[in-house]
């Protein structure tokens, strides 16, 4: 049989590719104070931005449930025997906790391999792609997990934040730091590798643009390209013409980050992730 593929919403894949690799998305949690939303269930991306943009309430979110996990794992293994879970990054979310306890209580015999992506957005669906690819293959859950490591080991992620508002509602950073940077108009560049660390800023968007796209294009082998936005496709648009006059022979991926991310680094952040070629190729 067949090994099945499952991750969260936080890979950001579209429902496209969902449904050509026979993906299984499980949905994070969206919480406006009391009201609860399930990423892309409940809250449709659109919905999302504009809610975030009108309402005084900062969102919050919170992996997946136990329970949810439980009921993907249950139906799947009426149809497969073996299934492999990947997962936003442990350091980021406790999802790959959950899973695991999902895991760990699963009543049928069917293998639950549990991923730790140690990534998040499209460097996690990147990972999950390949999974995917290998699994409609025919390849056994050892390889599917295989690639989905061999890619996420490879993964190196650069966002531009556009306004530092949304980190201060969350809680990342203070009401002052916040009210500096945007009177500043600092453009905060963070690289995500295992973790979230500072790169650099800009002084202005289109200076922190050209400075991502350049930390991106540093690396000597790239094999794969993800261009990322929440609400300015056109700038995702021009970061992929970029690539293509730079790289023309490199595949390129674009993605809209979904509400579970959008909500901490608001409008108008872009990302770009790319994957690093295998050593010896």
């Amino acid at each position: 049989m067949t090994v099945r593929v499952v991750t969260d919403s936080t890979a950001d894949l579209s429902p496209q590719t969902v449904e050509e690799l026979q993906i299984t998305v499980v949905p994070q949690i969206v919480l406006f104070g009391q009201e609860s939303f399930r990423d892309g269930v409940d809250l449709t991306t659109e919905q999302f931005f504009e809610k975030l943009t009108k309402s005084s309430i900062a969102p919050s979110t919170s992996q997946a449930p136990v329970g949810a996990f439980l009921e993907v794992y249950e139906t799947l293994s009426a149809e497969t025997d073996a299934i492999a879970s990947i997962h936003l990054g442990a350091k980021f979310s406790g999802t790959v906790a959950a899973a695991t306890i999902a895991r760990d209580a699963l009543s049928t015999p069917c293998r639950v391999e549990v991923v730790d992506s140690a990534t998040s957005s499209l460097g996690l669906g990147l990972a999950v792609i390949a999974a995917a690819k290998a699994a409609k293959a025919g390849a056994p859950l050892e390889e599917v997990v295989a690639a989905a490591r061999s890619v996420a080991d490879r993964v190196h992620t650069f966002v531009l934040l556009d306004t530092l508002e949304y980190a201060r509602r969350g809680g990342r950073i203070s009401r002052l730091e916040a009210l500096l940077g945007n009177l500043l108009d600092i453009k905060p560049i963070l690289g995500i590798r295992g973790e979230i660390h500072a790169l650099g800023r800009a002084r202005t968007r289109a200076g922190g643009l050209k400075r991502m796209f350049e930390l991106a294009m540093a690396y000597p082998d790239i094999a794969e390209i993800g261009v990322m936005y929440t609400t300015t496709p056109a700038d995702a648009d021009m970061l992929a013409d970029w690539v293509r006059e730079r790289l023309p022979d490199v595949p390129i991926h674009i993605a809209r980050l979904g509400p579970a991310l959008g909500a901490h680094g608001g409008p108008g952040l872009m990302g770009m992730v790319i994957v690093e070629g295998v050593k010896g190729d």
